[in-house]
């Protein structure tokens, strides 16, 4: 999240002007447009805190929306009033701002302002689709069944999401371990023996050399490493990341890694499955169920493809033939969508494929632990194994002299 600071005009003429925190410029300007005024300018705020003091926010994530969503569906079905509601949350919520942005809201519904408007003003809180949700939820009365529904899809995105990071937390810790010591091996252990090598004068062999040469590249030029690699990573974090070409190329390499970009597709064609089926059955109109969709698959690839199917539909087209022209989608999900378009059932249709794919996605998963070990043992293997021959190979030369002599 960045701090943006905006100046909008409403319709009489007024100007705004606030501070809020979003992804991009364009998140920002959504948020103006959604308060029925217009943009007269978005910049960063400079005089924001520095960035690293954020390292310490407290951050709420999609389990905590979950839970926030399940507790107000619960308590709206047992009867008690909106504002009851948020006041109690605001106050048994575990983490403090959440506790904070609750407290606020239920100002702002004893102001009257509806619920999904109030939201709309922590972006960086509530996403989207559960603004845009809560919005339909109470023009048609049935706030209750969105919030379960809600609470439902956050709860299974949390869960592909946890199990997904569970499975390289492994491979991450092993890289990582194996990283520092071979990095202590190269640069402390190494040079003794390069001082031994060099003061028996044994002829070293290709694999020998080429580990010394790293060795001494290490120890003389570490601070250059350090340098290249800082700057790498923030040239990558505040030029590459924000160029929308560059982002929309990686995502389709992301989309042609072996079995990694398998998986990629299918959790991308869950999400929109599952949050498509949530806001056409929640009663949001389709071309602006669709723009929410692009940007809830988290897939620049999948977001270009659905303005185009947007563009597509603003041309009464149906929604399955810019799936299919795109091939990124798989062919029982455009044969899904095709059935609903021609039934008028596309959220159960919808539901099917996200149920289908979101437990493929998950055996995947599952699976994928089972992928990684030998793929690492190669790994690891190769890097000891050459540092072992590098090491032992003068050795052995080392102690054929001494025996010969």
């Amino acid at each position: 999240m960045k701090d943006y600071k905006y100046k909008a005009k409403r319709q009489d003429g007024s100007v705004v002007i606030g501070n809020i925190a979003a992804l991009n410029e364009e998140a920002v300007a959504s948020y103006i447009r959604r308060q029925g005024m217009y943009v007269a300018d978005i910049s960063l705020n400079t005089s924001a805190l520095p960035s690293f003091q954020n390292l310490f926010e407290e951050k709420v994530n999609m389990y905590d929306v979950a839970v926030f969503c399940r507790q107000c569906a619960t308590l709206l079905g047992a009867g008690i009033p909106l504002i009851s509601v948020l006041d109690t949350l605001s106050k048994q919520s575990s983490k403090k701002r959440l506790q904070d942005v609750l407290y606020k809201i239920t100002l702002s519904l004893r102001e009257g302002k509806p619920l999904s408007t109030a939201m709309e003003e922590y972006p960086n809180i509530f996403p989207e689709l559960l603004t845009n949700m809560v919005a339909a939820g109470e023009t048609g009365g049935i706030l209750e069944t969105v919030m379960d529904r809600l609470a439902t899809q956050f709860e299974k995105d949390y869960r592909m999401e946890q199990k997904f990071k569970g499975a390289l937390v492994y491979p991450a810790i092993v890289l990582g371990v194996a990283a520092i010591v071979v990095g202590i091996i190269m640069f402390f252990v190494m040079p003794i023996f390069v001082d031994l090598f060099k003061s028996v004068g044994v002829e070293l062999p290709w694999i020998t050399q080429i580990v010394i040469g790293i060795s001494t590249f290490i120890t003389e030029y570490w601070y250059v490493i350090i340098g290249l690699t800082v700057l790498g990573y923030y040239g990558y974090k505040k030029i590459l990341c924000n160029n929308k070409q560059f982002l929309l190329w990686r995502d389709g390499i992301f989309l042609k890694v072996p079995i990694l970009g398998e998986l990629y597709r299918k959790i991308i064609i869950t999400r929109f499955a599952r949050t498509f089926a949530s806001l056409a059955r929640s009663g949001v109109p389709i071309l602006e169920a669709i723009a929410i969709v692009s940007k809830a698959t988290g897939s620049l690839q999948a977001n270009a493809v659905l303005e185009a199917a947007r563009d597509s539909l603003r041309k009464g087209d149906s929604l399955a033939m810019p799936l299919e022209k795109s091939g990124m989608f798989s062919p029982l999900l455009i044969s899904l969508v095709q059935t609903g378009e021609e039934t008028g059932n596309l959220d159960t249709m919808l539901d099917k494929a996200a149920d289908f794919y979101g437990a493929e996605a998950d055996d995947m998963i599952a699976n994928l632990q089972t992928l990684i070990d030998p793929i690492l043992i190669v790994i690891l293997g190769v890097v000891v194994g050459t540092l072992a021959i590098a090491l032992l190979l003068p050795i052995f030369e080392i102690v054929t002299k001494i025996g010969r002599a």
